[in-house]
């Protein structure tokens, strides 16, 4: 019996053991609840701070055009979708806590909160676990080389011959090194840019890189070109490095092609990083040279040749260049004589063509005697296509003086090189040769449109940027020919080399920006120097003191990473261009004082924390750039209230910042931006600041172009476009942007005080944001409307419409509005909480009306988290939305019909409803939605791309139908409905799903 009684004691003891625990812990929800929900709190809040920490990793990467990595996406999602939930469940313990109000508390309700609210604690704190990420994003591939292929290819018997036979070499395990060779000019460039965009199409290779040579090769270039190809990122300092970097990288890659263009001579690649065929049999190059003696010195093992075109093929190009259709027998017959003077060489035939449209049968006349009467002295690799080459000197003959000079300058640039235009702007403003000009901005546009022109005259060539152009290697040589010689209008000798001996006294320009150039001398003897442009030749990065001594006519410097004493410059008493570029100072620039007659002043990326007081003193000064100068951290007071003739000032959101504050005492004083209204002449203004630098009172004087910005980074980064950034004023401040609000095109604000955008109430009815094109507006919490007044082509230029969090906004649009807005693209509205109309109700005009309410322009429509908006837009506009493209709509839990409403006494019941061009539908989380369209016809979408639904238990059987009718006419869309929780489909190309729909 004690046996018994011994065991039965035990195993209750370890019985109880066992049921302790869970007891204590169910016991535990009832007796620690105000614990636990303070815990979930403090829990919610570190995890919030984690969640911010992440965003701002993410925007930092943005700005850098990283891409997000997908587990952080998944990561702030599940945080977002946690949060909405633990707020739920915290709306529902304060519910209990106020029922109970302290006294008798509900021990059941209590008991599923305290149990509910530990789980919620643990999921946060796997989360915050979760969100220790290494890295947030990672770089984003560079485009494809489509984007850069040339408008001018044409499939001739030649081009089409030569591209058949490099994609049977590419398909050819034979044919490692393949050689295309032809003369300058035949279109060796823009045909293997056409063979990048074929074989990107077919997906044959893993990778495809393209590079570029050259002449005088420059292989750090070259390697980056290479590495962003590559999305790769290199760190290494030394050329070896470098290379072994991206050979490793190559040979990852399973298949690749790498097109070298303009190969000049024999060259070991392997010192770019592209490895030997032998080393990585999955690795292909096509190369482009103007010799079959370098693609046997290259080893290629297929030489493919690109001919000249034909007489018809080069009479068919010509009359496409020049506009000609119908065949006028006189015209016919010179047009022929032109023809066969450019030797059917595309590039000549393009530019002359070009440059005779519209002309009479006499210019005809004209072009043809003077190419056959131009000689040109011999040009390196020109002999018998000599005449070809004059085709471009008879085209530079028929510019203007202005436009002569833009294509010379850009001669200078080193071969292959992206030629910023803006960089071109300094240099011609510093010429002489714009004295008309009453602004630098007017000189800017002059040149501008002597870009274009030459563009349009295929002079120059197209770049990824519209900052940025080239200039075809054939027609530099052209062009620096025609500067070297001193015979030009603008008497411009121009040198690229320094060789030994070399007499450097008639010379009027000199360029050394390629990399590797002669190392520079203590001095330099060119009394009638006018240009002298100094690269980052990383063997004379240091500047004597003396080398400028011989050069009293010198007016346009540019010096790039260069180490100086602003003494060095003091001799250059006729300078009126200075443009440093990445640039280290040797003193503290006091000497700048003594160039009275510079006008342009450039510090781009330059490492100097102050600028001297005797800046002041440059009295002719129109321009200072201090662009991404980020270790400046002081310019001292009245500097540039000084600067009288300051025209234009460029400081950007990552240079100086350290305007002074009124009203404080500083060890180190500071320029006050109190000082711009000093300048009279200002029109152009680049800048950052913060609330505490506005002074009271103060107003932005009227400009003509401006970036002004109170972020951190900046939102736009556009210099060519009026641009605000503002956030945290109040109605007061506000004031201070009062005259540049009538001719900005893109703002951004952010935690203002206002109730309205535009206020016509007192009769300027179109006089603010009339320039209007984009407009952002977060987290402002007493804006009531857009417009407070007429509102009757108001933002009539609006193309983009973002608006985040303004919790008051009810309704978006007046109709009179809305009727303005006929050039807007893009409609973004989140977590608008009491938006209930994006077009108001009242005074809605009828489709009847003379002016219905239409947007011809509209592509885009996002809606998310406006918990009030029961419909979109009436029946009536959803006939004008030939453009839309994307329909993206999103936890909006009123929603029941998006085109269309109950109450609306206009609706037709047609037939059909048209969207032509929409691509994409994205419905998510619409409980209320029954349908899209209110009347009884059906819609139609033949350009449906993807569909998205979830959750939308309420979706009618029209919906349905109108899916089933839409998809059974495409070919490509993919769809994923989820219209509730528990019944999900899933189609996509063929796929079939017997009775649900049938989807192919």
């Amino acid at each position: 019996m004690d046996i018994l009684t011994g065991c039965a004691g035990s195993t209750a003891i370890e019985i109880g053991k066992c049921t302790a625990k869970p007891i204590i812990c169910h016991v535990g929800y009832l007796f620690r609840f105000k614990k636990i929900v303070d815990d979930l709190t403090k829990a919610k809040k570190d995890l919030q701070l984690k969640q911010q920490k992440v965003q701002k990793a993410i925007e930092r990467a943005a700005m850098n055009t990283e891409v997000v990595e997908k587990d952080v996406e998944g990561w702030l999602a599940n945080v977002m979708q946690l949060m909405e939930e633990v707020q739920t469940l915290e709306n529902k313990v304060q519910e209990n806590m106020r029922l109970c109000n302290g006294w008798c508390p509900n021990w059941i309700w209590q008991y599923k909160l305290s149990k509910e609210a530990t789980n919620k604690k643990t999921i946060i704190e796997e989360l915050q676990e979760k969100g220790n990420f290494s890295q947030v994003a990672h770089r984003a591939p560079i485009p494809g080389i489509g984007i850069f292929s040339s408008s001018d290819f044409e499939v001739f018997k030649s081009t089409k011959l030569a591209s058949q036979q490099i994609m049977e070499a590419l398909r050819d395990d034979n044919s490692k090194r393949i050689g295309l060779h032809g003369m300058g000019g035949v279109g060796k460039t823009t045909l293997v840019k056409e063979v990048y965009k074929k074989v990107k199409e077919l997906n044959d290779f893993n990778d495809i890189v393209m590079t570029v040579v050259s002449l005088t090769p420059d292989v750090r270039k070259i390697q980056g070109e290479i590495a962003d190809c590559l999305n790769l990122k290199l760190d290494e300092e030394s050329d070896i490095a470098r290379a072994s970097r991206i050979c490793l990288r190559i040979k990852s890659v399973e298949k690749i092609l790498i097109i070298v263009d303009d190969v000049w001579k024999d060259f070991n690649l392997e010192v770019f990083g592209i490895p030997s065929c032998d080393d990585h049999k999955g690795c292909k190059i096509l190369l482009t040279t103007r010799s079959t003696r370098v693609c046997n010195l290259m080893r290629c093992q297929r030489k493919i040749p690109l001919n000249i075109l034909s007489k018809e093929e080069s009479l068919a190009l010509m009359k496409k260049a020049a506009g000609i259709v119908d065949d006028f027998p006189p015209f016919y017959d010179v047009m022929l004589k032109v023809v066969e003077e450019c030797k059917g060489l595309p590039k000549a035939i393009i530019t002359v063509g070009k440059a005779l449209i519209e002309k009479s049968l006499n210019d005809w006349n004209v072009a043809m005697h003077q190419l056959r009467t131009s000689r040109l002295v011999d040009i390196e690799g020109v002999d018998e296509e000599r005449n070809a080459y004059a085709c471009l000197k008879w085209s530079y003959d028929q510019l203007r003086r202005k436009t002569k000079l833009c294509f010379l300058l850009c001669s200078l640039f080193p071969e292959d090189y992206k030629i910023d235009i803006e960089e071109l702007t300094r240099y011609a403003m510093g010429l002489n040769e714009y004295e008309d000009c009453h602004l630098l901005e007017d000189t800017r546009r002059q040149v501008r449109a002597t870009i274009d022109h030459l563009k349009d005259s295929s002079l120059l060539l197209e770049e990824f940027s519209e900052e940025y152009v080239k200039m075809h290697d054939m027609v530099r040589h052209v062009a620096l020919w025609i500067a070297s010689n001193g015979e030009n209008e603008f008497k411009l000798r121009a040198c690229t080399r320094l060789e030994k001996n070399i007499n450097l006294e008639s010379v009027t320009a000199i360029s050394l920006m390629a990399p590797k150039t002669e190392q520079l001398p203590n001095k330099l003897v060119c009394p009638r120097l006018n240009i002298l442009l100094l690269g980052r030749n990383e063997g004379s990065r240091k500047i004597s003191n003396t080398l400028f001594e011989g050069m009293n006519y010198l007016k346009v410097l540019s010096l790039e990473m260069k180490i100086l004493s602003s003494q060095s410059l003091q001799f250059l008493t006729n300078l009126q261009s200075l443009y440093l570029k990445n640039c280290d100072f040797s003193d503290n620039l006091s000497s700048l004082g003594k160039l009275k007659r510079l006008e342009t002043l450039s510090f781009h990326k330059c490492r100097m924390a102050a600028l001297p007081n005797e800046l002041g003193e440059m009295e002719s000064l129109r321009m200072l750039d201090l662009t991404s100068c980020d270790k400046l951290r002081r310019i001292p007071p009245n500097v540039i209230q000084r600067l009288s003739r300051l025209e234009e000032l460029i400081i950007g959101w990552q240079s100086f910042k350290n305007w002074d504050v009124e009203g404080t005492s500083a060890e180190i004083s500071n320029a006050n931006v109190s000082e711009l209204n000093s300048l009279r002449r200002l029109v152009m203004l680049s800048m950052w600041l913060d609330l505490k630098h506005l002074p009271q009172g103060f107003d932005f004087p009227d400009l003509q172009r401006y970036n002004i910005s109170m972020q951190n980074y900046s939102f736009f980064n556009k210099l060519n476009s009026n641009v605000l950034e503002i956030k945290d004023l109040n109605a007061s401040s506000m004031n201070a942007f009062k005259v540049l609000f009538r001719t900005v095109e893109c703002i951004w604000i952010k935690s203002c005080e206002m109730e309205c955008l535009v206020d016509t109430t007192g009769g300027n009815h179109n006089v603010m944001f009339a320039n209007l094109v984009q407009l952002y507006l977060q987290d402002i919490s007493s804006l009531r409307t857009i417009c407070e007044g007429p509102d009757q082509n108001v933002l009539s230029n609006l193309t983009i419409l973002y608006i985040y969090k303004c919790p008051r906004l009810i309704s978006l649009f007046s109709p009179t509005l809305a009727q303005s807005l006929k050039k807007l693209k893009e409609l973004y509205l989140v977590k608008c909480n009491e938006l209930k109309q994006i077009i108001s109700e009242e005074g809605m005009i009828l489709e009847s009306h003379s002016q219905p309410i239409c947007f011809l322009e509209l592509q885009t429509i996002e809606v998310k988290n406006c918990g009030k908006l029961e419909y979109m837009f009436p029946i009536s506009v959803v006939r004008d939305l030939p453009k839309l493209e994307i329909l993206t709509l999103e936890d909006l839990p009123q929603l029941k019909q998006v085109f269309g409403h109950e109450r609306e006494g206009d609706v037709r019941n047609e037939n059909y409803i048209v969207l032509s061009k929409l691509r994409k539908l994205r419905l998510k989380n619409l409980i209320e939605l029954g349908s899209l369209y209110g009347g009884n016809g059906s819609l139609v979408w033949p350009s449906l791309e993807d569909l998205y639904v979830v959750n939308c238990p309420k979706m009618e059987l029209s919906f349905i139908a109108d899916v089933e009718a839409n998809v059974q006419t495409l070919g490509k869309v993919i769809l994923y409905i989820l219209l509730s929780f528990c019944f999900c489909i899933f189609f996509h190309k063929n796929l079939c799903i017997d009775g649900v729909l049938n989807f192919e």
